[in-house]
């Protein structure tokens, strides 16, 4: 008995390996302009939005960020229309198209000297046309991954999803930390920070790979020959908010402490210990890189936790563990040495790894096939925007307005309160 329940689920394991390796390798290339733009954002606020103090730089920069942010919505209905009526697959290689060019374009714009006000529009055009690839791009790789796992593995293989994004931080931190190490100071600012974004253009290839190699999940294929639902597909947003429309909020409300926690530990952290608690640079890179690593492994580790523990009894203890802790562990970052920056963000990561690993299969499960992607796709972006396009604009104002080096903390207690009372409500296994 148990050579064939070990044999089913080296079966599916074996099935489910070129699906992961696919979806984390596109996915983990969207998300890799994220963190290069947060590790230079410094960088980029001067030499795109210079004036005035070291600050507002920032929040020039962190502004321009913000604005693809915003744009996932739009970018949301577009990719969901297309994946719930024409394929995942289709949406997949659309997007990852959309996002590797404009981010190697990233490499080339001219900055405030050369072009004056025009360098920070174009910079956020760019920031747009990127935001509008990731409004479908990554919940299309959480939706492939979850309809392609077996029932029982769910959170652990949808996990690999927000492992994709971990692990595209993880890869620009390296290629950051590099630079920072090739390049003096001035030739960082002049051309090595450019060097990142240029080599984003490998994307293309990937797409080319997803685009000839993948199939769409059975579950979506079974779906789009059931002719009851003709009907349904013809007028698919109407369909979702007239009846699906307590699924969409509770994903948004479920994914409050996503799009906030996420953003803060991504993009923040890095402006953070190298702007306000000033570390050096060097140090400020090699932290950033070892906790990616340590968000990355946590959030598997979470994913496949949940598969046996359940879903959401893991995520309220996870949540309600971070709303206790979150100012101690920013309390103990105020040491301002290596280790205390790199053990009190670890001390949040875990925290919220525990949350955020069966995050993907949760918000899939809140929905029905035929407007799953849809549905997914604009609850996610909609919170992402609204709850984490500023998070990090946010949290550097908090400690500027009040002197405290720990406000940050607060968005973190906020966000998992709100998430708690999703929480409560959901029922686990239920379609809304």
């Amino acid at each position: 008995m148990n050579k064939t329940v070990d044999s089913k689920e080296e079966s599916e394991f074996s099935k489910m390996k070129k699906v992961i390796m696919s979806c984390v390798a596109g996915s983990a290339l969207e998300w890799y302009d994220f963190a290069v733009y947060g590790f230079f954002a410094t960088i980029i606020g001067k030499l795109f939005f210079p004036g005035g103090d070291e600050f507002q730089q920032i929040i020039a920069s962190f502004g321009a960020f913000a604005s693809g942010l915003i744009a996932r919505p739009i970018g949301a209905i577009l990719f969901g229309y297309i994946g719930d009526i024409y394929g995942r697959k289709k949406t997949l290689v659309i997007s990852i198209y959309m996002m590797a060019i404009p981010t190697a374009l990233m490499g080339f714009l001219p900055t405030y000297e050369t072009i004056g006000i025009w360098a920070g529009i174009l910079l956020t055009i760019v920031r747009i046309v990127q935001g509008l690839a990731l409004g479908g791009g990554f919940t299309a790789t959480i939706v492939f991954l979850y309809e392609h796992s077996s029932q029982k593995k769910k959170a652990t293989y949808s996990a690999w999803a927000p492992f994709s994004l971990v692990s595209g931080f993880i890869l620009g931190a390296i290629v950051a930390t590099i630079m920072a190490e090739i390049f003096s100071a001035e030739q960082l600012e002049s051309i090595g920070w450019r060097i990142p974004f240029i080599i984003s253009f490998i994307g293309t290839f990937i797409a080319e790979y997803v685009k000839h190699r993948l199939d769409d999940p059975q579950e979506f294929i079974a779906q789009q020959q059931n002719k009851v639902d003709e009907n349904a597909k013809k007028g698919l947003l109407r369909n979702l908010f007239r009846n699906h429309w307590r699924g969409v909020l509770m994903i948004t409300i479920t994914d409050v402490l996503t799009a906030c926690g996420y953003f803060l530990i991504a993009i923040f952290f890095t402006t953070y210990f190298e702007s306000i608690i000033k570390l050096p640079r060097e140090s400020v890179f090699m932290i950033q890189t070892v906790n990616m690593i340590v968000f990355g492994l946590s959030i598997l580790l979470g994913g496949w936790l949940a598969d046996r523990v359940g879903k959401r009894i893991q995520m309220l203890i996870a949540c309600c563990a971070l709303m206790a802790l979150a100012f101690p562990l920013f309390g103990y970052m105020q040491a301002a040495t290596v280790a205390s920056a790199l053990l009190g963000e670890i001390g949040i990561i875990f925290l919220f790894s525990m949350y955020y690993g069966p995050i993907p299969a949760t918000i899939c499960s809140m929905l029905p096939t035929k407007v799953r992607l849809m549905g997914v796709s604009i609850a996610h972006n909609f919170a992402m925007a609204a709850f984490g396009a500023y998070a990090s604009t946010l949290a550097t104002y908090l400690v500027k307005w009040t002197g405290d080096q720990t406000m940050p903390a607060i968005l973190f207690v906020i966000s998992a309160g709100a998430t708690v009372v999703a929480l409560f409500i959901w029922k686990e296994g239920k379609e809304y």
